[in-house]
């Protein structure tokens, strides 16, 4: 009988620390705490990343990569490379620290939020401008290994680098500044320094956008110089 009653004593020992080694890790306040401020910290980084894009948050959730217990510790900084911005979930460290011990953590955050994006609504063809006859905006959700939109007010200003499908979100790999200035166009150009202020005209030896810098002939002289593009058919001497 004293034999029985000791092998149902130890296995009631072996099946408690079983459940204990099995058992969930209580969440402290502290670690509710330490998730609130990096689910702070991440939010901000995506309302920041994509705030020109009208960004909204349905839901986000953060939470150690492994069970730990965070009792005690403090958070110290938060290591998250902006490429987790073309993700809606991914992994990323948290340095945390109690007393002189430091402790480097990994974090897994998932999110669900969406943000408006310039699609085509019909096939845009290499070279042909971004206006509102050939694109809209709609709404995407931020998904996996996603590339920018392009920004949306560039309708007028921009035109397709490459071919873009109709129904294609419009990247900023996918665009380029509209050319404003032909090859061949007379273009007033103007140079000022100190009191020295002159105007001539020139003609565009090629094809610019605004900001860029095209090689043009003097129409006074035939003197090649290089001209930058200020607007339609104005430059500056450079």
């Amino acid at each position: 009988m004293r034999i029985l009653f000791f092998l149902l004593f130890f296995n009631f020992i072996f099946a408690e620390a079983i459940l204990d080694n099995n058992a969930t890790i209580p969440v402290s306040q502290n670690q509710k705490a330490i998730i609130s401020q990096i689910e702070s910290f991440i939010k901000n980084k995506f309302i920041e990343a994509y705030k020109p894009y009208n960004i909204v948050i349905h839901n986000i959730e953060i939470s150690p990569a492994i069970p730990i217990n965070l009792n005690k510790l403090k958070l110290d900084k938060i290591i998250f490379d902006d490429k987790l911005l073309r993700r809606e979930s991914g992994n990323f460290e948290v340095h945390l620290y109690h007393n002189q011990k430091r402790q480097n953590i990994f974090f897994s955050f998932n999110i669900n939020a969406s943000i408006d994006a310039l699609s085509a609504s019909s096939n845009i063809k290499t070279g042909e401008v971004i206006t509102n006859n050939n694109s809209n905006i709609t709404q995407i959700h931020i998904d996996k290994n996603m590339q920018f939109p392009a920004s949306l007010n560039i309708v007028d200003e921009y035109s397709a680098k490459s071919f873009i499908p109709s129904g294609a979100i419009i990247t900023k790999a996918k665009i380029t500044p509209k050319i404003i200035v032909q090859k061949g166009d007379i273009v007033e150009v103007f140079y000022s320094d100190d009191n020295i202020n002159i105007t001539f005209n020139a003609e565009a030896l090629k094809s610019g956008a605004i900001g860029e810098i095209i090689k043009a002939q003097s129409l006074q002289g035939d003197r090649v110089v290089n001209i930058k593009i200020l607007g339609v058919k104005k430059a500056e001497l450079q």
